[in-house]
C-alpha cells in the first residue's frame, strides 16, 4: 500500500530554486516520486510513497520557514501512484494567469457546513473550480462546471456567465483547496462578494462527511485517476465514450498522436483496441496512459 500526500501553501519564497533543490533531494532520498511545483508565491504538490517515508517527508518539509503550518491531504493507493519525480519552479504554483490579490480571497465553508446546505436545502450556488474533464467524471449536485479545458480559461468563462452568478450566495470546490484560492479572490474583485471556498476541497469533503451530495468519483492527477468520495448514497454520472454504459474510468487514446483521455467501459476499451474512434484504433499503440496523466497535472 502506497500513501499519497496532497498539499499546498501560499507563502513568500525568497529562493524557490532552493527549495526546489532541496526538495528534489527531499524525495529522491526517501524514494518519493510525483509533482511539486515551487514559486515566490509558495509550494503546491502531491507525492507518493511508503507511509514511513512520507511521514518523515512532512516533518522535514514543516521545518521550511513559512511552510510550518501545511495542511496535508492524506490517501492511500494500491498501486504505484507516480511514475516518476519532477520538482520546477514555475511563476505560479497553480496557473491562472490573471494577478489576484490573495488577501481578498473567500472565508472558508466548512465541509459540514456544505453538507448541511443541502440538508436544508439553502438557496446557494455551487461551481466547480476544477476543469471540464475533472468535472465530467465526479462533481457535486446542481454544480456548475465551467466549460473549461485549463484553469486560466476560468476568466474567459466568467464573463460570458456572470449573470447566472451575480446577486447569489455562491460556494466554489476543487480538488485540495488551491485553485479556489485564487478563483475567489477573483470573483471577489469582480463583485461576487457573498461567496466562500470549500476548506480542503472535495478531498477533506470526503473524508469528513461520508461524501454525500458528491455525484460520481474525483479526479486525481496520478496513475489512480479517479477516487471515490461518496460512501453514503455513491453514484456513477459519467457515460462510456462508446456505448454510453455507467462507468467511472478514464483512458488514454492508443494512438499516440491523438493521446485523447476519455470515458470508456473494458469491453469497449478491448472491443476498440484503446482507440477513441475506428481512426485511432488503426494506429499504432506506444504511449504509456500514466504520462498523459502526469503531463496534465503541470497546468492545473
Amino acid at each position: 500500500m502506497y500513501t499519497v500526500l496532497l498539499y499546498y501553501k501560499f507563502t513568500k519564497i525568497e529562493n524557490p530554486q532552493k527549495l526546489r533543490d532541496e526538495q528534489f533531494e527531499l524525495c529522491k532520498r526517501l524514494g518519493l516520486k510525483g509533482r511539486i511545483l515551487i514559486a515566490e508565491e509558495g509550494i503546491n504538490g502531491t507525492v507518493g510513497g511508503s507511509r514511513e517515508a512520507c511521514e518523515e517527508y512532512m516533518a522535514e518539509t514543516m521545518k521550511v520557514e513559512g511552510l510550518e503550518d501545511i495542511e496535508w491531504k492524506i490517501s492511500e493507493s494500491e498501486q504505484d501512484p507516480f511514475p516518476k519525480l519532477r520538482v520546477v519552479v514555475r511563476d505560479e504554483i497553480v496557473t491562472f494567469k490573471k494577478k489576484v490579490d490573495l488577501s481578498k480571497r473567500a472565508e472558508y465553508i466548512e465541509p459540514e457546513e456544505l453538507a448541511q446546505l443541502y440538508e436544508k436545502n439553502e438557496d446557494f450556488v455551487i461551481i466547480d473550480g476544477r476543469n471540464e474533464y475533472e468535472g465530467r467524471i465526479g462533481k457535486f449536485k446542481n454544480a456548475i462546471v465551467p466549460e473549461i479545458k485549463a484553469f486560466r480559461e476560468f476568466p474567459e468563462w466568467f464573463e460570458k456567465n456572470k449573470d447566472k452568478i451575480k446577486g447569489k450566495f455562491v460556494v466554489t470546490y476543487c480538488t485540495g483547496g488551491i485553485r479556489c484560492e485564487k478563483l475567489t479572490a477573483y470573483l471577489i474583485d469582480q463583485g461576487i462578494t457573498n461567496v466562500k471556498q470549500l476548506h480542503g476541497g472535495i478531498h477533506r469533503y470526503g473524508v469528513e462527511t461520508g461524501g454525500k451530495n458528491f455525484e460520481g468519483e474525483m479526479y486525481v492527477f496520478d496513475n489512480r485517476i479517479t477516487v471515490p468520495v461518496n460512501s453514503v448514497n455513491p453514484e456513477i454520472i459519467s457515460e462510456c465514450h462508446h456505448c454510453g454504459v455507467k462507468v467511472a474510468r478514464y483512458v488514454n487514446c492508443c494512438n499516440a498522436e491523438c493521446n485523447k483521455q476519455f470515458i470508456c467501459c473494458v469491453e469497449c476499451e478491448e472491443k476498440y483496441e484503446g482507440g477513441c474512434c475506428v481512426e485511432c484504433q488503426s494506429r499504432s499503440r506506444y504511449k504509456v496512459n500514466s504520462e498523459k496523466v502526469q503531463s496534465k497535472a503541470e497546468d492545473n
